[in-house]
């Protein structure tokens, strides 16, 4: 058990440690889900309509927000470039 326990504080730490960590995408969401119906006006009946799509649209801009950490390793070694130009084969150069 103590394994995981340490596993588990090891990944919220990295979580936590960079930039554009969870905390971030928190308050981006916090901000877009509530700036966005002030624009909109105070009508309870138009919130209402607005609600649903605004919850979504908040989520995934708050979704890309992760993208750059999710393929930084395959850009750093050169993975997403093969991908790009359609080589089928990948070398790892450095183990």
């Amino acid at each position: 058990m103590s394994g995981l326990l340490a596993l588990y504080r090891r990944e919220l730490g990295l979580a936590w440690g960079r930039a554009g960590g969870p905390l971030f995408a928190a308050a981006f969401y916090a901000g877009f889900a509530t700036l966005l119906p002030l624009a909109a006006g105070p009508a309870p009946e138009h919130l209402a309509a607005l609600s649903p799509g605004v919850a979504f649209a908040a989520l995934a801009l708050t979704s890309l927000l992760s993208l750059e950490r999710l393929f930084e390793r395959d850009f750093e070694d050169g993975r997403s470039i093969c991908w790009r130009s359609g080589r089928r084969r990948w070398r790892r150069s450095a183990p």
